[in-house]
């Protein structure tokens, strides 16, 4: 091996295999360039890109959270439409479809002009499937002009090979970035050094073509004339990077290394003198283990850099360490990233200030990420440090409430009450606002039994005497269109649990200023409606929607515009149905309430299972897997409402049978009686269809028992188109005869105003074609031209031509193609006869 008179270690190399294979990123919607570290994915990528593509928009994944990734994609998004991505970010990251479709509506109506590549770098960090199945579907939607580039070590794509054979997929794998011998040859060649080819044998043997190990064998022997391949790569790096820099240099890349990377502003932060700039210029001119991207402005250290300083540092100076952390820890605070800065805080075990972080930002991060790493560092936290910080132990509580992890939650409650009764420092009115957050906390976790919850929000505002500061606002009704089902928890005692949230709300609105504003009267309305008294029911929605606005509670706007959809399908009115679930969906919109969208979706799903259209339910919602619905727990007795009947009309009464015992299940934790309610009766029905009739009748009468103290007619109107006969029987017995009748006369109005919407709107309207006609079409979907029709038919082409027209504008088809298709449907459905 010799050195020709110029060499330059900083000189790129890409064979062809690398330079074919990036020449198929604009060609396909969506390319992984998969390979383990320091084989040259990134480089080989950006400059393809940098002189090919337009437009480039480049992210880079730091951690494993996916809810810092989608925080980082949709800024990122910011810059090809700034409403587009501000719409992004209020949808939360989960796996499931309601996330897929907003989010994919999102990019599908931000228009792009010309070729855009998003480029998302070190992507394996990210072991999120929810995050996989996005990547995924944005691939499979094929967005003109999009083109998506994940860049890493290893992915988890379940669906990678059928995305390759459809086209959709351009996999580059780690084989075509490795040298072989001849590239190796060249690689060397163009770095200044020549090569023997039994030489470029010998390396290929010792580093299989990883060109990061041939990168640090090559300055080596332009340092020294010389390698030593028996050394680690560590010590290669130590010899080859680290000790030529200067000790200012050497102490400059320390101090940053507990960063992958970073911006210039964190860079003066973190080194404290003047000459910070100058020292960023020289590593991204001399070292290229640092690379500068200009678009996410930040500096990106390889990864065996990085490592190798990591280690320097925890051999040189603990204290060191710690100091840095802490620093860091003090960055990310200032700039209001507390979960990056609790992150560090933990790295140097300061416990303290992880408590302080959480108080200053109080409960504005509910993701499961963040309860994960708030539970890991509480469970490490030493109790004397967790007895010092009051009000942050009810900040992690508060998590522990809405996350529903009701062991720990109380568990903590008490931990609280200890701590506080043994601090002395407290004077009686900290003691007392402390003491009044926590009652506030304790009523939430009450529910609905909501005399326990009065008395624990009469304590707390006779404690604080002002607004809780703790809480906020999180969604009334936890995704449940339905007050009533929530808090309903008391057979014959409906009226009385109408007053006790009459009483309870008052002293709720003065601690949360206002939230839940109209719930009162949005269960009220549900109940006479149940009760067939839809005037009132429709006098108390509209109160209970104003006031809701007024209170701005997007959730009980919601409950109120249901219980008007649920009055306007009375009225035979599918049109104002449908005009209200869009004024729904359009405040789902505007608010911050994608973690509730399937509020506006089981609404949509309830009307269509009581018009017997299973085909036009909402597909989010035909799942097995029913915990992959986004909604909160207590609101799934009423989604059980929607997908029971779904079952129903589905003739699935096997499944729906086995799913009782489920449903019940999920009712009993709050006591929800419609859950049981509409459970009995769905498990009558289905045992009627496959001639159970005992045990219908058992069923039907369980039901009957707890609803017809307090008049719930409607839930049993809705399913007397399969429960009918059993209800007669019942009658036939001597019981509930005044109230069986009162639910046929329901059901003759609902079945009334069902049979005027099918007819209306969902059954086809038979085409109205004359013989003639019939016979044109018939001929042009065979593919006759209109001369050869006119010819067979005896008539001019011009004739042939008019009435074709009419044909196209009766079977509303712009094309023969979609005529002869339309033509095979009518067929089918016995419309017209094949012979015509």
């Amino acid at each position: 091996m010799d050195k020709a008179r110029q060499n330059n270690a900083r000189n790129l190399y890409f064979s062809e295999k690398v330079t074919q294979a990036m020449s198929g990123i604009l060609h396909h919607p969506f390319t992984i360039v998969e390979a383990p570290m320091g084989y040259g994915k990134t480089t080989a990528v950006r400059e393809y890109l940098n002189k090919n593509a337009a437009h480039v928009f480049w992210q880079i994944v730091y951690d494993n959270s996916p809810h810092s990734f989608w925080k980082e994609f949709s800024r990122l998004f910011a810059k090809l439409n700034k409403r587009s991505s501000q719409r992004l970010r209020q949808v939360s990251l989960a796996d499931d479809s309601v996330f897929m479709n907003e989010a994919l509506r999102i990019f599908e109506e931000t228009k792009l002009s010309a070729q855009t590549v998003i480029v998302i770098d070190d992507y394996h960090l990210i072991a999120s499937t929810a995050v996989n199945r996005f990547m995924e579907a944005m691939a499979k939607s094929s967005i003109i002009n999009l083109h998506v580039v994940l860049i890493a070590r290893f992915t988890d794509m379940k669906n990678r090979e059928e995305l390759t054979l459809k086209g959709f997929l351009h996999h580059i794998t780690q084989k075509t970035f490795e040298l072989l011998p001849k590239d190796i040859v060249e690689y060397y060649r163009v770095c200044g050094i020549r090569m023997k080819d039994c030489e470029a044998d010998k390396l290929y043997a010792l580093t299989e073509g990883w060109i990061s190990a041939l990168y640090l064998l090559l300055l080596e022997y332009i340092a020294g004339g010389g390698y030593s391949p028996e050394k680690s790569i560590y010590m290669l790096v130590e010899k080859a990077i680290y000790t030529p820099l200067s000790a200012e240099m050497k102490e400059f890349f320390l101090t940053l290394c507990i960063f992958d990377s970073f911006t210039r502003e964190q860079a003066v932060y973190m080194w404290e003198k003047e000459n910070t700039v100058e020292l960023l210029t020289e590593i991204t001119n001399k070292n290229a283990f640092v690379k500068y991207d200009g678009g996410s402005k930040t500096y990106n250290v390889h990864n065996i850099f990085t490592s190798f300083l990591k280690e320097m540092l925890d051999r040189k100076d603990v204290c060191r360490k710690n100091e840095l952390y802490q620093k860091a820890a003090r960055w990310f605070r200032q700039t209001g990233d507390y979960f990056a800065a609790r992150r560090c805080f933990y790295e140097c075990s300061d416990f303290d200030s992880i408590l302080v972080t959480l108080e200053e930002e109080k409960s504005n991060d509910f993701t499961a990420v963040n309860k994960e790493t708030l539970k890991k560092y509480l469970e490490e936290c030493p109790r004397e440090i967790k007895a010092r910080h009051h009000y942050a132990l009810l900040v992690y509580v508060m998590h522990l409430y809405v996350h529903h992890e009701s062991v720990l939650f109380y568990k903590l409650c008490r931990e609280f009450s200890e701590n506080l009764e043994m601090d002395n420092r407290l004077n009686p009115e900290q003691r007392n606002r402390l003491l009044g957050e926590l009652e506030v906390l304790l009523g939430f976790a009450e529910f609905n039994d909501l005399k326990k919850t009065a008395a624990r929000y009469r304590k707390a505002w006779e404690l604080l005497n002002q607004p809780a500061t703790l809480y906020d606002a999180e969604n009334w009704t936890f995704g449940s269109p339905s007050v009533l089902t929530l808090y309903y928890r008391e057979s014959g005692k409906l009226a009385e649990h109408i007053n006790d949230l009459k009483e309870v709300l008052p002293h709720y609105y003065r601690l949360t200023n206002g939230h839940g504003s109209g719930a009162e009267y949005a269960m009220e309305a549900e109940a006479h409606f149940n009760q067939g008294d839809f005037e009132n029911a429709e006098i108390l929605a509209h109160k209970a929607l104003l006031k809701a606005q007024a209170g701005m509670d997007e959730s009980i706007v919601f409950s109120a515009q249901y219980l008007k959809i649920l009055i306007a399908f009375m009225q035979g009115d599918l049109s104002r149905v449908m005009e209200t679930m869009r004024q729904m969906r359009a405040g789902m919109s505007r608010g911050r309430e994608y973690d509730f969208v399937h509020v506006v979706e089981i609404c949509e799903g309830c009307i269509y299972v009581y018009l017997d259209q299973k085909d036009k339910i909402p597909e989010k919602l035909l799942t097995d897997d029913i915990g992959n619905i986004r909604l909160r727990f207590p609101a799934f007795p009423f989604f059980h409402v929607m997908y029971g009947r779904l079952l129903l009309i589905q003739g699935e009464y096997l499944k729906l049978i086995g799913s009782a015992e489920h449903f019940i299940r999920v009712a009993s934790v709050f006591q929800n009686q419609l859950g049981y309610v509409y459970t009995y009766i769905y498990l009558a029905a289905a045992c009627y269809k496959i001639y159970r009739e005992d045990e219908a009748l058992a069923n039907l009468k369980k039901a009957m028992y707890i609803a017809m103290p307090d008049r719930q007619f409607m839930l049993f109107a809705e399913n007397c188109d399969y429960i009918e006969p059993l209800l007669r029987k019942i009658a036939a017995e001597g019981n509930y005869r005044e109230e069986i009748r009162e639910i046929i006369k329901l059901y003759h109005q609902f079945r009334k105003s069902k049979e005027r919407m099918i007819q209306e709107y969902f059954v086809e309207k038979t085409p109205k074609l004359t013989k003639r006609e019939l016979e044109i079409a018939q001929l042009a979907a065979a593919g006759l031209t209109n001369k050869e029709i006119g010819a067979r038919l005896f008539t001019s082409e011009n004739t042939i031509k008019t009435q074709l027209k009419s044909v196209f504008e009766k079977l509303d088809v712009p094309s023969r193609a979609l005529l002869k298709m339309r033509l095979i449907e009518l067929t089918e459905n016995n419309v017209i006869s094949p012979g015509g």
